[in-house]
């Protein structure tokens, strides 16, 4: 399992931690692939905020996915991970993709997060996409066959 894991991240573009999150908050809003792309190249910072969120500083993203527009295509139209990914990015990740809140879907310990449920595609999307730094640990609960808790943390470098 992990080395299929480890086999498809490595052959997803990887994309910064601000640009792969806001990229997710559109791919949230439930624009199709080819809306997304159109909007990257041709859309201006006013259109998103009107279409997605107006709280968003969409100028960043715009300016990247114009630069570098084989990667992003790529990301939207095959999926992405993150070469590195803080704990408050990964927080942002599990709410935007995967609708899990602190407190009601996990608790934070400030140094882990303790407790997500996930069911096997979650699993398995989220382990694609977060480095192999962050450590996915079972918890040791009986769990149903359609969600398995885990705790996320840092490793230290071997």
């Amino acid at each position: 399992m992990n080395s299929h894991n480890e086999e498809e991240a490595g052959s997803q573009v990887k994309l910064p931690q601000l640009y792969a999150l806001q990229l997710e908050r559109l791919l949230a809003h439930g624009l199709a692939p080819s809306e997304i792309l159109e909007l990257l190249q041709t859309g201006s910072e006013d259109e998103l905020a009107e279409r997605v969120n107006p709280e968003v500083k969409w100028e960043r993203l715009l300016t990247y996915a114009k630069e570098n527009r084989a990667a992003i295509e790529a990301a939207v139209l095959h999926g992405y991970s993150f070469p590195f990914i803080t704990i408050g990015g990964l927080k942002s990740l599990l709410a935007i993709k995967f609708l899990k809140l602190e407190e009601r879907d996990y608790r934070f310990t400030g140094q882990r997060i303790e407790g997500l449920q996930l069911n096997p595609p979650e699993y398995e999307r989220l382990r694609v996409m977060v480095p192999l730094y962050w450590n996915f640990i079972p918890a040791d609960a009986e769990q149903s066959s359609d969600q398995a808790a885990f705790t996320i943390r840092l490793e230290q470098p071997s």
